[in-house]
């Protein structure tokens, strides 16, 4: 059984035939758990997600437990259009169980990601920053909380106004007001040093009038808490021999 979503019929002959139009492209934008391709289709560069493979027990609680991740990202790029790249369709193969499954969506022009200013020293990383820590604060302000927040996830493009921003990989995302602690923890996977995530936080801070000083420390804490639990899982993988 195959289950499918999508935008417009007009996708509708990629959409049946996506396995085919992904084997076909050899542009490789990631390659590790998941596989995402640029694909061609009618003169059109649209981005494809080939979701990992599942094992059956995995299928089980994506069949009858879990709605998909595939599901999720489509259902949540339509809710959150203004953020995020734009979706296109959605596709999942049963066997019975979930196995397999695909996003399509646009391809989104982006310059670079928040990797560049963290870690490779933009030029111009002060206003970056800024900027986005305006953008993070208009998700929060429409109760939206990307739970994957990192570097990798938020795409940066320069125009004519300034920065723009886009999130992606959001099949994990939360709903709802948001208080000063989930506000600060957001944050928490920048793996950002203490200087640049302060910047990042006290012009947070000054748009939603908290105390610049506090909100700083409390961000500041959550992003080193959540970086001694990553350091310390890799470690018990490297004891293990799992890394």
């Amino acid at each position: 059984m195959i289950k499918q979503q999508l935008i417009h019929t007009d996708y509708q002959p990629l959409v049946d035939k996506i396995e085919y139009y992904f084997a076909q492209s050899d542009i490789v934008l990631h390659d590790a758990r998941n596989i995402i391709k640029e694909v061609d289709f009618n003169n059109e560069m649209l981005v494809v997600k080939s979701y990992k493979q599942l094992s059956w027990f995995r299928g089980f609680i994506y069949t009858y437990l879990k709605k998909s991740k595939a599901w999720r990202a489509y259902e949540y790029g339509l809710k959150i259009a203004e953020f995020t790249p734009k979706v296109v369709a959605r596709i999942e193969y049963f066997q019975p169980l979930l196995t397999k499954s695909y996003l399509i969506c646009y391809k989104c022009e982006a310059d670079f990601n928040m990797q560049a200013p963290l870690f490779k020293d933009h030029p111009e990383k002060q206003i970056i920053f800024i900027k986005f820590a305006e953008f993070i604060y208009q998700l929060h302000q429409n109760n939206i909380l990307h739970q994957d927040l990192s570097p990798g996830n938020i795409l940066i493009k320069k125009n004519q106004l300034g920065y723009e921003f886009k999130i992606i990989d959001i099949n994990r995302m939360n709903f709802k007001i948001l208080n000063l602690q989930q506000r600060a923890k957001n944050f928490n996977k920048l793996w950002a040093d203490d200087i640049d995530l302060g910047v990042i936080l006290k012009a947070y801070a000054k748009l939603a009038k908290f105390d610049e000083v506090s909100f700083v420390q409390l961000g500041v804490k959550y992003n080193q808490q959540n970086k001694a639990r990553k350091t310390r899982k890799r470690k018990i993988k490297q004891v293990l021999g799992l890394w």
